[in-house]
C-alpha cells in the first residue's frame, strides 16, 4: 500500500471506531469466501459492519479512541464487527448467523462496549440479553409491583369497610 492510501484507510478506520458504540473482534480463518459474504450480508441488515484490516493500521486508527483497549488483541486474521448504534448488536448478529450454521463461524476473541473491553463470554452474555424493549418492560413492571399490590390492599380494605357499613345499616333498619 501507498503511503497515502495508509494514511486514508487509517482516517477512514480512526473515523469508524470513534463513531462505534460497541464491537466485536472475531478470527475469520478457515470460512469460505461465501460464508464471508453470508456474513456481511446478514450484519449488513443489521446496520453493522464487518472490517478486515491490516493490524498494524488498526493498531494506528486505534490511538485515541476507546478502540486502543483492543490495542494487543489486533494479531493475525482479526475481523471487527462494528456496531453504532444499540450495544448488544454486534454480539447478537453474530449469534444469530451462528444459528443460520455456517459450516465454520468467526471464533469472537473480545468484545468492545462503551470503552470497556470484554471477555469472549461477556460477549456470549449481550448476546442472550433480551431486546432492549423487553428489558424495560420488566424494569417497569418490577417498579409497578409495590404501586399494584398497595392499591389492591385498600381497595380491599375499602370493600371490607363497606360491607361492615351495610351489615350496620341491616341490623339498624331490622330494629
Amino acid at each position: 500500500m501507498a503511503t497515502e492510501s495508509k494514511k486514508e484507510s487509517i482516517g477512514s478506520l480512526n473515523e469508524k471506531f470513534s463513531k462505534a458504540t460497541s464491537a466485536v473482534l472475531a478470527r475469520y480463518q478457515g470460512i469460505t469466501a461465501n460464508e464471508m459474504n453470508s456474513l456481511r450480508s446478514h450484519l449488513r441488515e443489521r446496520s453493522l459492519e464487518i472490517l478486515v484490516v491490516k493490524n498494524t493500521l488498526a493498531k494506528i486508527a486505534a490511538k485515541d479512541t476507546s478502540f486502543e483497549a483492543l490495542d494487543s488483541d489486533f494479531k493475525g486474521p482479526v475481523s471487527v464487527i462494528v456496531g453504532y448504534g444499540e450495544v448488544v448488536g454486534p454480539a447478537k448478529a453474530l449469534a444469530d448467523y451462528s444459528k443460520t450454521g455456517p459450516d465454520k463461524e468467526p471464533e469472537v476473541i473480545c468484545g468492545l462496549v462503551d470503552g470497556k473491553k470484554i471477555a469472549p463470554e461477556g460477549v456470549k452474555v449481550l448476546a442472550d440479553l433480551p431486546p432492549k424493549e423487553v428489558l424495560v418492560a420488566q424494569l417497569l413492571s418490577t417498579m409497578q409491583a409495590p404501586t399494584t399490590n398497595f392499591v389492591g390492599v385498600f381497595s380491599s380494605l375499602l370493600r371490607q369497610f363497606v360491607g361492615v357499613l351495610d351489615a350496620i345499616k341491616e341490623k339498624k333498619s331490622s330494629e
